[in-house]
């Protein structure tokens, strides 16, 4: 039996699958399985992972259900003690297994998750969280914290940088999987498990999350649909110790402001506004309050407003970029093994 398992989903990712198991395939910790999970591609990434010639690479097939169901039809073939999760197109460095499964083992903690760095940008998150107060160290919720602060804990557990044991992640149900859901899957789950359990994140950064794709079609797609928890609560609530739910219900309410405003911005006017009515605990976040009832009053205008913005962005940061290159020296990032040097 392998010492742990890692689950793909695989959904059209034929340019870049071959990379992320490369990156499997590198690590340092060799007694591991991979179960690739196929989520009805219609490209030829499945063909890629069947033609790689690793026997420790399982690939299961299923017709097209979203990436929540994908990772617990894997968890659920799970056999190993301990559990994983990569995207299909982003990357792990040699050291991420063997530090996390340091790390779940020396600590009591159900889940660890490990710092990272966004590509292509080469920014290391470690000194973004730290500015927010999310240092390397073990968490353990009591009920007493700033519902601010645990949004920003809960936005570095993510379905690419965790470890965990796979009996955790069958307590907490996995992902979320109903209607095909295709965002907020995955927060609904680590909601669950970071309210329940102690956690760890460590360092140094062993991830790179690839961006590529997704960074454009934020600034111009419109907000994602509001995610599970904010749609039906009671998915995260009922799984909640009663110590911290009251913790939980304020950070639903801080949640629900957050996309309240995004949609506002991008001029979707009613689905902000329901937001606000269904969750009466965010007026007491006062300013933000405010101000997305400005936002939602000139929901019409917002979304000129952002367009601008994001060109604007498009204009300035290649010359911010160029300055900052100029003026200070860059930390040399780590190389994977298999690139050219």
């Amino acid at each position: 039996m392998p010492h742990v398992d890692i689950v793909m989903p695989l959904y059209n990712k034929a340019e870049t699958v071959r990379r992320a198991i490369r990156s499997i395939q590198h690590q340092s910790v060799t007694d591991w399985r991979l179960i690739v999970v196929d989520d009805g591609s219609t490209d030829q990434g499945p063909d890629i992972v069947a033609a790689l010639d690793d026997d420790r690479i399982t690939i299961i097939r299923q017709e097209n259900q979203g990436p929540g169901a994908a990772r617990n039809r894997g968890i659920a073939l799970a056999q190993s003690e301990f559990l994983s999760f990569l995207d299909a197109d982003d990357e792990w460095y040699p050291w991420f297994l063997e530090n996390s499964l340091k790390a779940i083992q020396e600590n009591d903690v159900a889940m660890v998750a490990s710092m990272y760095y966004l590509w292509p940008q080469k920014q290391d998150m470690t000194e973004f969280w730290a500015k927010r107060s999310v240092r390397t160290g073990i968490y353990h919720l009591q009920g007493n914290e700033d519902p601010v602060w645990v949004n920003k804990l809960r936005g570095v557990f993510l379905a690419w940088n965790v470890l965990m044991y796979t009996e955790t992640a069958r307590k907490y149900d996995g992902f979320y999987e109903k209607n095909h859901c295709m965002s907020g899957e995955d927060t609904t789950f680590f909601l669950r498990v970071l309210f329940g359990e102690p956690v760890m994140l460590i360092e140094p950064p062993a991830v790179r999350y690839h961006t590529e794709t997704s960074e454009l079609g934020f600034y111009l797609s419109r907000p994602r649909p509001i995610p599970p928890y904010l749609i039906e609560p009671e998915t995260v609530l009922k799984y909640c110790p009663s110590a911290n739910r009251k913790l939980l219900l304020q950070l639903l309410d801080y949640m629900a402001l957050l996309s309240a405003r995004q949609f506002a911005r991008w001029g979707m006017k009613k689905q902000a506004q329901s937001l606000l009515d269904r969750f009466p605990g965010t007026k007491i976040h006062e300013k933000l309050y405010k101000r997305c009832r400005y936002e939602i009053l000139v929901s019409c205008l917002m979304p000129n407003w952002i367009r601008f913005k994001y060109a604007l962005r498009l204009l300035i940061m290649p010359v911010l970029k160029l300055c900052l290159h100029n003026n200070r020296t860059l930390p040399e990032l780590p190389t994977m093994p298999y690139e050219e040097s």
